[in-house]
């Protein structure tokens, strides 16, 4: 049985303010999450993938799903996740392309299909969504045009 979001808006990379807000109201109550979800141009479709390739490449989904949400330990941290069709060794690769890790951010997870997870303080959730967004570009195998939909979810 899928959830439903309790709130869903779109946003654009050049304005973030809106998604921040969702997010700090999120990691201020300690429950609940963000979901964020690149817009497609117009009727433009995700290729589509056949069986061998859902079962037996190291590959995430082709649009990616970005997800911020509180640690859930009351530590002042964030989780936030990425499901990429990127592949192997993401965190390595964004690295190279200049888009390292933040000092005090802890590397929870980075698995080709189930994507990566990192640990975040939440004092800056901007900037925090700020990489996990150019991350989903840099990981992704279609063109993202910086519109996204956020839905939050507050159980």
């Amino acid at each position: 049985m899928a959830t439903e979001a309790d709130t869903e808006f779109s946003f654009d990379e050049d304005d973030l303010g809106p998604v921040t807000a969702a997010v700090t109201s999120v990691a201020a109550t300690g429950r609940g999450w963000v979901n964020l979800i690149p817009d497609l141009e117009g009727d433009q479709e995700p290729p589509g993938r056949n069986l061998f390739a859902a079962i037996f490449l190291s590959r995430g989904p082709t649009v990616p799903l970005a997800t911020v949400a509180p640690s859930g330990r009351g530590d002042g941290r964030l989780s936030i996740g990425l499901q990429h069709p990127g592949g192997t060794k993401a965190i390595t690769r964004l690295a190279e392309h200049g888009l390292e890790l933040r000092p005090g951010w802890l590397k929870v997870g980075d698995h080709p299909k189930r994507g990566m997870v990192i640990s975040t303080p939440d004092d800056d959730p901007e900037d925090v969504i700020w990489w996990l967004l150019t991350a989903a570009h840099l990981l992704g195998s279609i063109p993202l045009n910086g519109s996204w939909t956020a839905r939050v979810y507050d159980p």
